[in-house]
């Protein structure tokens, strides 16, 4: 029997003892909160094309500079490697909502 074996108690186990579900449960919440309020605000006609796409590249930008900084050696697994991750999560939400946005956009009501 291999000590590499990939089972679902396995997995489950990981989930619920590595993870550090004070951290991960509300930053999952956020998330999900700026990946819908951005397309919503697109669909009401706050957000404009080129805000969307500025949000969108400016956050996918962000988040590829947070992603290198969170996995450099002096940083990760300290404090401010966790503030790190945490900002790289939510700039990829912002950027993803943004995308969607654009799909979801719609153009204001003229006065």
């Amino acid at each position: 029997m291999s000590l590499q074996q990939n089972t679902p108690a396995t997995m489950l186990a990981l989930l619920i003892f590595a993870a550090r579900l004070e951290i991960v449960l509300p930053l999952s919440v956020v998330c999900l909160f700026v990946l819908v309020a951005i397309p919503m605000g697109a669909r009401r006609g706050k957000l404009t094309i080129p805000a969307c796409v500025g949000m969108g590249l400016g956050a996918a930008v962000l988040a590829l500079a947070m992603g290198k900084l969170a996995g450099a050696n002096g940083v990760r697994g300290t404090t401010a490697g966790i503030l790190v991750a945490m900002a790289f999560y939510l700039m990829v939400a912002t950027a993803v909502g943004s995308f969607i946005g654009l799909y979801f956009f719609r153009e204001p009501p003229q006065q």
